[in-house]
């Protein structure tokens, strides 16, 4: 028997469990913390803590006239980017499909079957979640279902989009009118549960297969909420998980959080980290995982623990997970008995001595075996110890697992090493002056650390994030000359990223030839001259043939251009922030200033002309000649905030100095591939844009609408309450931010989401 499906069941039945994690699990918190902490051998027991003795922290006092300042670095991990659980009374009611002919059902079930049998992922996904489809994913076999649901993985939907944010900021990703990585969460996540209820509502509940399913979606989200309701599901379905289902659940509370917002940035573990993370409701900028009381650590071995008691054996990635948990908490000592314990791997012994040969050997596995080391142990362990501000040790433990079970360093392993370097390099301001004492490293070791990894035997191909990392670390030693080296080096990693969107821009064209061809106006026998056929296909367009758009080759087409898409992107704002971190240099140590003010930055701000704004000011300290220090304004139309600094419509290239002529580019500017798409349209005026799978390519970008602009300045602003207010923070322990938001009109309910106010996206 089949029931009729609420749209508000998305967001309040057991399965709706918001992709943006919010609060911790209530239960979490009345459980022990000390679980089965001391039932590991292997792991070395913290100091006993009374908890009873910890008194709980002073809420902050706020007053009449305070303004609580919240960055827009804080707002995108906040509760309020939770969707809030809907009630049924506000939702309208969906039934059953309702066909005008059987014809037309039969046609749609075909359509639906083909698309299954094709296999491309995100056609898979569309005829999924279509709520015409409620019945056939019903009707469904349990091996068929399962082995649709794989087709929806993570590594397709979840994890290449997650890589590529990874080095933007969340205000440039919204200044540019991108989609947030928040929103790419929250759309699989709906996505899947949709397709779980549909199948739910048909008799078949979920079983071990698809629970392991989606605790590994919410794994590669570091969505603790969602796994949190999962596991709660599965237990009272009585539903016994396997080693898979726990080391899926364990990773979602490792990584709770590590990808999205503020916390992104605050994963190194000092003594300030542990104090915000240990709060029972920790401020936009440390949630996630927890410390002290809400130690994460407590909670991976308690479940390692429940594990090993139904007689599970852990395997390569629950020790990854233990590990990781245990440097969560700043334990490095339980992080390297595991070590030493699963796979005699002696990181003490291994720093006090340069000569390997004298250490015992790793203990010997099966290549076969679930415990033999892979790439993910050399992540986990330069992840572990380089937010652990351990540099040495992650290096050498990393160097020496290699070696021992002949694992490649993959690029992946070292790109984490080296912004862990890069981060123990830096220095710091303010308060993280002191916090960033511990464990700094010189920063030779960048530029060390750079020609070893791109050397043999390791030949490493260096990505545009590495590249700023280097010019910074320039910029601080003040080497100008090197500085543009690197710069063009990564100006020519923009280029060929730009030439593979081109090629794959040409594939999308090739595929989509059918669709086009269709919508062409017969002659008719008329006679129009050449320069005329373009404005009379134009006005005589005809609607095109929409089964064409079923073409798995022209989705999997689009998917790859919009990877490539997202990834030109990122590097035009990687090389934006290089260059304007040069410009704005007030002097060089191999440089004179003199030199530096009236001959290099001019040839620099013409080279990197379309990676700058119009609208600068710079500033000079040092007098090389009497009474003509001061400030240098250059004006322009546009600025640091401006979505387009200077390319309007063209490609951002390099320009040559010294030449005869100004502002010559190393390469020919061509439209820009936004322009290519809306010409696309104009010359074919019935396309569909919002037709799948054309949508991706044209909601790549938001428009920069006036309504847009008005919405970005409002979360530039600062709202203030009066103590006695309902909106204050006194009342409300978070009213800082949501009483801001309800001020400044993003909705009536300041407990609802600006990403997913009723039900829509947030552009």
């Amino acid at each position: 028997m089949r029931r009729v499906l609420s749209t508000s069941e998305r967001l309040a039945s057991h399965w709706a469990t918001s992709s943006r994690p919010g609060i911790r699990n209530p239960e979490y918190l009345e459980r022990s913390p000390i679980g089965y902490l001391r039932r590991l051998s292997y792991v070395a027991p913290c100091p006993q803590i009374i908890l009873s003795t910890i008194p709980p922290s002073p809420r902050r006092c706020v007053y009449k006239r305070e303004a609580r300042k919240l960055r827009t670095s804080q707002r995108w991990s906040s509760e309020l980017a939770v969707p809030r659980p809907a009630s049924f009374e506000e939702e309208s009611r969906i039934a059953l499909p309702e066909w005008n002919s059987s014809a037309e059902e039969e046609a749609y079930k075909q359509s639906f079957f083909q698309a299954v049998e094709n296999g491309q992922p995100n056609q898979v996904m569309d005829a999924m979640v279509d709520p015409r489809s409620v019945g056939l994913v019903g009707s469904l076999t349990q091996t068929a279902f399962v082995e649709i649901l794989h087709l929806l993985a993570p590594s397709h939907f979840i994890e290449p989009y997650r890589d590529l944010h990874h080095t933007l900021h969340g205000w440039g990703v919204l200044m540019q009118g991108l989609q947030p990585i928040e929103a790419v969460f929250d759309e699989f996540t709906k996505d899947l549960l949709t397709i779980m209820k549909y199948r739910v509502a048909a008799g078949y509940p979920p079983q071990l297969a698809e629970y392991t399913h989606l605790l590994d979606c919410a794994r590669a989200m570091g969505n603790e909420p969602l796994a949190d309701e999962l596991w709660q599901e599965m237990k009272a379905n009585n539903i016994a998980p396997d080693t898979m289902c726990y080391n899926h659940y364990m990773g979602a509370k490792v990584w709770d959080h590590c990808y999205v917002g503020k916390e992104s940035y605050n994963l190194r573990i000092l003594p300030y980290s542990y104090k915000k993370r240990r709060m029972e409701n920790p401020n936009p900028g440390w949630r996630g995982f927890g410390t002290a009381a809400n130690s994460v650590r407590r909670m991976v071995l308690e479940l390692f623990s429940e594990m090993s008691e139904s007689g599970l054996s852990g395997d390569e990635q629950t020790f990854i997970n233990i590990l990781l948990a245990s440097a969560r908490v700043g334990d490095m000592t339980a992080t390297k008995n595991i070590l030493i314990t699963v796979w005699n791997v002696d990181v003490d012994a291994l720093i006090g001595t340069e000569d390997e040969a004298s250490l015992p050997p790793v203990t010997p596995y099966d290549t076969w075996s679930g415990l033999y080391p892979t790439e993910r142990l050399l992540f986990a362990v330069a992840h572990a110890f380089g937010t652990g501000n351990d540099f040495p040790a992650a290096m050498r433990t990393v160097d020496f697992i290699a070696s021992s079970y002949n694992i490649p360093i993959t690029g992946k392993v070292w790109a984490e090493l080296f912004e862990r370097a890069y981060t123990l390099s830096k220095e710091h301001n303010r308060r993280q002056a002191h916090d960033g004492r511990q464990g700094k490293v010189p920063r030779e070791i960048i530029h060390k650390m750079f020609g070893t990894m791109t050397a043999e035997p390791h030949n490493v191909s260096p990505t545009l994030q590495m590249y700023r990392f280097t010019t910074q670390t320039h910029i601080r030693d003040g080497n100008l000359e090197i500085c543009k080296e690197d710069m063009r080096k990564a100006y020519d990693i923009l280029s060929e990223t730009r030439a593979r969107r081109r090629q794959a821009r040409d594939t999308v064209m090739r595929c989509l030839q059918p669709v086009l061809r269709s919508m062409k106006a017969p002659l008719k026998g008329e006679k129009i001259p050449p320069n005329g056929r373009a404005k009379y296909q134009r006005d005589n367009c005809l609607e095109p043939d929409k089964t064409l758009f079923r073409c798995p080759l022209l989705t999997e087409a689009i998917h790859h251009y919009d990877l490539l898409r997202l990834e030109v992107f990122q590097q035009i704002y990687l090389m934006q922030r290089i260059a304007f971190a040069v410009i704005k240099r007030k002097t060089w140590i191999d440089t004179p200033d003199n030199v530096w003010e009236q001959q290099e930055r001019p040839k620099l701000q013409e080279e990197w002309k379309d990676f700058l704004p119009e609208i600068n000011a710079y500033e000079s300290t040092r007098s090389y000649r009497e009474h003509e220090s001061g400030t240098f304004e250059f004006l322009g139309r546009t600025n640091s905030h401006s979505r387009y600094m200077s390319r309007h419509g063209r490609i951002h290239a390099r320009r040559l100095s010294d030449q005869t002529e100004l502002f010559h580019p190393v390469e020919e500017k061509v439209l820009d591939d936004k322009v290519f798409w809306e010409l696309l349209l104009h010359d074919y005026p019935k396309l569909d844009p919002s037709a799948s799978p054309l949508n991706r390519i044209y909601s790549f970008q938001l428009e920069n609408t006036r309504e847009l602009k008005e919405k970005l300045n409002k979360l530039a602003t600062w709202v203030e309450y009066p103590e006695e207010h309902e909106l204050s923070e006194k009342n409300n322990p978070a009213g800082g931010f949501y009483g801001r938001i309800h001020a400044l009109g993003f909705g009536a309910d300041p407990r609802r989401s600006i990403y997913w106010r009723n039900g829509s996206s947030w552009g």
